[in-house]
């Protein structure tokens, strides 16, 4: 076995080792940190008794001061380092730093072009993974003389724009979405009028080269074929294409990945992948021979070494969260997490058979200064009858529920990058175990700008 795969399956079972006992903890729900005493039930003993004896002022200072320090030999320091060992890291052989892939696009004879930094029609976060990701795109466009550039979700439209006007390349957004390809056009052909002047590289736009196309992808998506319908002048030609996406959601990066293994003319894959609550995970136990069914179609696992193995949801939606944006941010978690638990806790005393779907309450919380204010408008929304039956008392909320809540939405967060980098490194042996060892994780972006950060790249 080639050993970067022996390397990746050591590391992916370290993971494994490492996060299957921790799963009740990935998986369980904010809401039910009361009913469920998820303090008591789902912290090791040590840790939870080492912040017991602090306030929340001290505790959460202890949390940063741990995070910061490699040295912190705490029970939460080991807890912070030791989630942050499992998690990916550059290394040189399967997971790269930006200059790391530039060089490995030059020893295949390709050049890097110049940034063209766009901040106009899109927000500051987007225009700098824009700026970031175009410049690639278009090296890897050039390097596998590509006949088009795909993007699928591609949405409103960004990366294409920047990557057909600033580097010339023939591009296709395609997305299910009719609203939001009938507004990226629109705002194309704004772009097109003005790239000379946003763009800052006196250059006029070609928006010839970028076109939109309406299609729900999945993985039996001929993309050759697609694009020959959007760009007939070329439909008599062999194309290949690079296929790409800016945080595809769910199931479509897994898409983007099996669409690249089982079509030749997918030259090159450029994925960054979002959403990961909304990955399927369609494996079944057999009932007849106490086995797993084939899961081939499913979005997580992908590789045949993790064949078997599930998270859940809960976990997956964990995934999508950065700690290194919250300790940069030195954010506590809002205050409604804790009101939306204590109303839970009041409707699972009061009113035991309720059942309270998700999304009844959004906006709630923004809205409420205080738990009786939220309980007020939660009660009339849900037609409870509970805020003007219960006593004073059933209102308060202690200050030691408030700090227990914090440091366990922290420590909880810790797992966060653990959960995401075994996703990833699930589809990177996907790639290797289908032959295509050209294959990478690349960390693109600051994860304090961008929490999704990992990009794959797959050259055929």
């Amino acid at each position: 076995m080639d050993p970067t795969m022996l390397k990746l399956h050591k590391h992916i079972d370290s993971l494994l080792s490492y996060l299957t006992p921790l799963l009740p903890l990935a998986n369980c729900h904010m809401v039910e940190f009361l009913t469920h005493n998820h303090w008591e039930t789902l912290l090791p003993k040590e840790l939870r008794e080492s912040l017991d004896g602090m306030n929340l002022e001290q505790a959460v200072e202890e949390f940063w001061s741990a995070h910061s320090d490699e040295c912190d030999k705490s029970p939460l320091g080991l807890w912070i380092h030791t989630a942050r060992k499992h998690c990916l890291s550059v290394n040189n052989e399967y997971c790269l730093s930006v200059d790391q892939l530039e060089e490995r696009i030059k020893d295949r004879g390709g050049v890097l072009p110049q940034e063209i930094p766009v901040k106009e029609f899109m927000n500051p976060k987007k225009s700098y993974e824009v700026r970031i990701m175009s410049r690639l795109l278009s090296s890897l466009h050039r390097t596998v003389s590509a006949s088009c550039s795909l993007e699928a979700g591609g949405g409103r439209g960004h990366l294409l724009v920047t990557a057909s006007h600033g580097y010339k390349l023939r591009c296709l957004t395609v997305d299910c979405d009719a609203t939001s390809l009938a507004s990226a056009e629109a705002r194309g052909k704004l772009i097109q009028k003005q790239w000379h002047a946003i763009s800052n590289t006196g250059s006029r736009g070609t928006e010839h080269l970028h076109r939109f196309a309406q299609l729900f992808v999945t993985e039996k998506t001929d993309l050759a074929t697609v694009v020959k319908e959007s760009f007939p002048e070329i439909s008599h030609e062999d194309v290949n294409v690079v296929l790409t996406g800016l945080h595809t959601c769910g199931d479509l990066g897994p898409s983007s990945l099996r669409i690249f293994v089982s079509q030749p003319t997918t030259s090159a894959v450029f994925n960054v992948p979002c959403c990961y609550h909304l990955l399927s995970e369609e494996i079944q136990k057999s009932t007849l021979f106490d086995d797993f069914q084939d899961a081939s179609g499913a979005g997580l696992p992908m590789s045949e070494h993790l064949r078997g193995f599930t998270l859940g949801r809960n976990a997956r939606m964990l995934a999508a969260q950065s700690l290194e944006r919250v300790a940069a941010a030195r954010a506590p978690p809002p205050r409604s997490l804790l009101h939306r638990a204590l109303l839970q806790a009041i409707i699972k005393k009061h009113k035991p058979d309720f059942v309270l779907t998700e999304g009844r309450l959004k906006r709630v919380g923004a809205k409420s200064r205080n738990f009786e204010e939220y309980f007020k408008m939660a009660d009339s929304i849900l037609k409870l009858n509970l805020f003007h039956t219960l006593p004073p008392d059933s209102l308060t909320v202690a200050d030691c529920q408030w700090k227990n809540m914090v440091l366990f939405y922290l420590i909880r967060l810790c797992l966060a990058q653990v959960i995401e980098s075994l996703i990833l490194l699930d589809r990177l042996l996907f790639l290797k175990e289908n032959g295509f060892n050209n294959t990478f994780l690349v960390k693109l972006f600051d994860p304090v700008l961008s929490p999704r950060c990992h990009s794959i790249v797959a050259i055929r």
